[in-house]
C-alpha cells in the first residue's frame, strides 16, 4: 500500500522492494512529489503533505521558511494562494550549496537559523513567525502593504511584537534588503483588527499624515466607553474604517450613529472612510484639512468637556 505520509524512496525499497515501488508509481498509486519522496497520489495537492516532503529532501538542518512557513504557523490575512499548488514550497537550508539537494517546485533560500528562530508545527520545522515575517519583508516583490498587514495580524495575535519584529532585523544586520524590513517592521502596529485599517493607516502615512495612533480607548472608571482603529490625540481626529459587511449589519449599523455622536460630542472629529475611498484620493486630503483646522477648533472648545479636550489644549500648548 502507498504511504499516506511521504516517505523516502530509499527507505520503501528497503521495506517493500523496488519492484513494487515501481509498479505502484506505474499504476498511479503513488506519486514522487519532490525526487526521491514517496506519498499516496491521493495526498499529490494536500499542502502539508507536500510540506512534509520538501523536507526530506533536505538535511535535518532544514526549516520551512518564508510564504510557506507563513502558512504552516497560521499567520493572519495571508493571500489564499500561497496554501496552493500554484507555489513553490520554500525552505530554509544552511549556507552549503554543495550538499544542497535542489528539486523542481521547491524554492530553497540559504539561511542560518538559530535555534530560538525555530519552531514545530505538528511535526514541521518552521521559521518563527519574527523570522518568517522579516523574511518575507526582504522580499521586494512582495507588496510593502501586505507586508505590514501581515505584521499587524500576528502582533494582533501576540505571535510577535513591533520591538521582536526590530531585534530581528538588527541580528541580521547586514544582509540583503534588511533596512527595507526594518522600515517595515517600524510600521507595524498593534490593536489592529483588520487589514483594511493597516491599508487605511498607511495610505494616511504615505500621504504625509503623522501623529497616527493605533487602538485609541476612552476609558473611565475601568470601562470602555469607545475605541477608535485609528486616531490623532493631539487634534482630536478619530478615523474609522467601515467595512461594508460588517458596518451594513443592523445591530452594528445601529450602534456606530449613537456612539460616533457621543464621541463628537468629546470634542472629536469622527472620519469615517470605506473601500471606495482609496482610489479618489480623499482619505489623505480630507484628513490633512481637519488636521489644519484642529487648533482652532480645539481652542474653541472648553477643555473641561472631556479629559481629551484637556489634553489636547496641553498638547498643543493652549494652557
Amino acid at each position: 500500500m502507498p504511504p499516506i505520509l511521504p516517505v523516502q524512496r530509499r527507505e520503501l525499497v528497503v521495506v517493500t522492494g523496488r519492484a513494487l515501488v515501481d509498479q505502484d508509481v506505474r499504476q498511479g498509486r503513488s506519486i514522487s512529489l519532490f525526487r526521491g519522496v514517496h506519498v499516496d497520489s491521493r495526498m499529490r495537492d494536500d499542502f502539508l503533505t507536500r510540506c512534509r516532503a520538501a523536507l526530506l529532501t533536505q538535511g535535518p538542518d532544514a526549516v520551512l521558511s518564508h510564504r510557506t512557513a507563513a502558512v504552516v504557523l497560521g499567520l493572519r490575512w495571508l493571500p489564499a494562494r500561497w496554501a496552493t499548488s500554484e507555489l513553490s514550497i520554500d525552505v530554509a537550508v544552511p549556507p552549503a550549496p554543495t550538499t544542497t539537494r535542489r528539486r523542481p517546485g521547491l524554492c530553497l533560500w540559504e539561511r542560518l537559523i538559530a535555534p530560538d528562530e525555530r519552531v514545530d508545527v505538528d511535526g514541521l520545522a518552521c521559521t518563527s513567525p519574527t523570522r518568517t515575517l522579516v523574511e518575507l519583508a526582504r522580499e521586494t516583490k512582495l507588496p510593502a502593504l501586505l507586508v505590514v498587514q501581515l505584521m499587524d495580524g500576528a502582533i494582533r495575535d501576540e505571535r510577535t511584537s513591533v520591538e521582536a519584529l526590530y531585534d530581528c532585523t538588527l541580528r541580521l544586520r547586514g544582509h540583503a534588503n534588511i533596512r527595507r524590513a526594518r522600515e517595515l517592521a517600524l510600521r507595524a502596529r498593534p490593536g489592529v483588527d483588520s487589514p483594511m485599517e493597516t491599508r487605511l493607516r498607511l495610505t494616511l502615512e504615505d500621504g504625509g499624515v503623522t501623529g497616527l495612533v493605533t487602538d485609541v480607548r476612552i476609558e473611565e472608571d475601568g470601562r470602555l466607553l469607545a475605541r477608535s482603529e485609528l486616531a490623532d490625540p493631539r487634534l482630536l481626529l478619530w478615523g474609522e474604517y467601515d467595512g461594508y459587511d460588517v458596518h451594513t449589519q443592523q445591530g452594528v449599523f445601529d450602534a456606530d450613529r449613537p456612539r460616533h455622536r457621543w464621541v463628537e460630542g468629546r470634542g472629536w472629529k469622527v472620519m469615517r472612510f470605506a473601500n471606495g475611498d482609496f482610489a479618489t484620493g480623499a482619505i489623505c486630503r480630507d484628513w490633512l484639512y481637519e488636521a489644519a483646522l484642529a487648533p482652532a477648533r480645539i481652542a474653541a472648545m472648553s477643555p473641561s468637556r472631556s479629559p481629551e479636550v484637556a489634553e489636547a489644549w496641553r498638547l498643543l500648548g493652549l494652557r
